[in-house]
């Protein structure tokens, strides 16, 4: 059984007859995917039982040759190139045009046009742009005009409360523009005046539990929580509105989400595959139909109430540690044979995320071998340096012991995948 919301009104399968139209037209992987497909007929409930043959997954990214359409490649259109950590080991490269940032715009538009378009000053606690978050934020608000300003925070002066007091007693924020792990620090270590002069802020890239929503808000006594569910692949898909006491559902603006039955045990989570929908005359950098993300929506009485990242992933802080990564690591160490990650996860109880990466050599611990692929994983992955090493909001460890020892004493609570042991509640 499956679940379509999003534009799958007359007008947004309108649109999304043109995109497809366009997606086949110009970009060989589509082309294939919809062969024998008749692209007239094609609705949100066609795509839906279509998973299983119609889809895209994160590592058909990287066939950049099939997956980009001929006016991005051939550079007819201007467009900009937004790096993101991959699955593998390789950066996923989104192109990302002018009408990308009009969709941004349209997408944003319910929750600027409510919070942010009465004079707000937003503190933005992103990496320098290009990155996908500080893109979103900066092209959506240009877009829609939104009458507030926009400042750029060094996200390096979480490690330094005195040039962070000084920085926002400058500025003297209304909102903010940042991570979750990101704003529950920002509740413990702001003064109260500056916590109260906050009234909204716009989370995204992690699982929002009620928990943590109600610990921040806390924290923010004035502030109501946007909480973004959002990809590099297809923007700001979906937003919720949580307050105090209440929270809406997540509404889907520019996108069609088909939400299809896991299993028996677990009824009310679906899979979520995403598809893009583009307006008429609209190019958009990267088309997508069923874009399998791995990510589960909780849906009660038909409406999408919360969004988990469930990937073979743990997040620190926001930056994304892939077991793909791990695994090609591992396995291609000569002295190296398996792994486990116990996970700490961002709680009121934990504020800075931690992954603890027990590794197993063979005979003898190799010298340095901590070290070695602590940097490995560096070189794979640099959002993961830039929030354990630079911005100090998640911690790394690695552990090295016999084979033998590797699954001693773990968490009986494991995550999706039996890599991941998680410690506490995961939110």
């Amino acid at each position: 059984m499956y679940l379509t919301v999003g534009r799958v009104d007359k007008r947004g399968i309108e649109n999304l007859s043109y995109t497809l139209e366009k997606a086949v037209e110009t970009t060989p992987f589509w082309k294939e995917k919809f062969a024998g497909v008749d692209l007239d007929e094609v609705t949100p409930e066609l795509l839906a039982s279509l998973t299983d043959s119609v889809y895209m997954t994160q590592h058909d990214l990287y066939k950049r040759e099939q997956v980009w359409p001929d006016y991005i490649r051939e550079r007819r259109v201007f467009y900009t190139v937004m790096r993101t950590s991959g699955t593998t080991g390789e950066p996923k490269r989104i192109a990302f045009t002018e009408d990308d940032k009009k969709r941004t715009g349209r997408q944003m538009a319910p929750w600027i046009s409510e919070y942010l378009d009465n004079g707000s000053v937003i503190a933005s606690f992103f990496p320098p742009l290009p990155s996908s978050s500080g893109m979103f934020a900066f092209g959506g608000l240009e877009e829609f005009h939104a009458k507030s300003a926009y400042y750029q925070v060094p996200i390096q002066y979480l490690q330094n409360k005195s040039m962070l007091l000084r920085e926002l007693r400058d500025i003297q924020p209304t909102a903010l523009f940042c991570l979750t792990a990101t704003a529950y620090n920002l509740g413990l270590i702001l003064p109260e005046d500056i916590r109260k002069d906050i009234q909204v802020i716009i989370v995204g890239g992690e699982t929002l539990t009620r928990e943590l929503a109600e610990a921040t808000l806390e924290l923010f006594e004035n502030a109501v929580i946007v909480d973004n569910f959002g990809s590099s692949e297809d923007d700001v898909t979906a937003h919720r509105v949580i307050e105090k006491d209440n929270s809406t559902a997540f509404r889907v603006p520019e996108s069609i989400l088909i939400l299809k039955d896991v299993d028996d045990v677990y009824p009310e989570y679906k899979r979520v595959y995403i598809t893009k929908v583009m307006r008429e005359g609209e190019l958009t950098g990267l088309p997508l139909f069923n874009y399998d993300i791995g990510d589960l929506a909780r849906i009660v009485n038909g409406e999408v109430r919360s969004i988990i990242r469930v990937k073979d992933v743990i997040s620190l802080a926001g930056a994304k540690l892939h077991i793909d990564q791990l695994m090609e690591i591992v396995y291609n160490h000569p002295n190296l044979v398996d792994f486990v990650i116990i996970y700490h996860p961002l709680s009121p109880k934990n504020p800075r995320p931690k992954a603890i990466i027990r590794i197993a050599y063979k005979e003898r611990k190799p010298a340095g071998i901590e070290d070695e692929v602590r940097e490995l994983i560096y070189e794979a992955n640099n959002p993961v340096r830039y929030e354990v090493e630079e911005s100090k909001q998640a911690e790394l460890a690695i552990e090295a012991v016999p084979l033998e020892e590797l699954r001693k004493g773990l968490p009986k609570r494991f995550g999706k995948t039996k890599r991941i042991y998680i410690v506490g509640k995961d939110i």
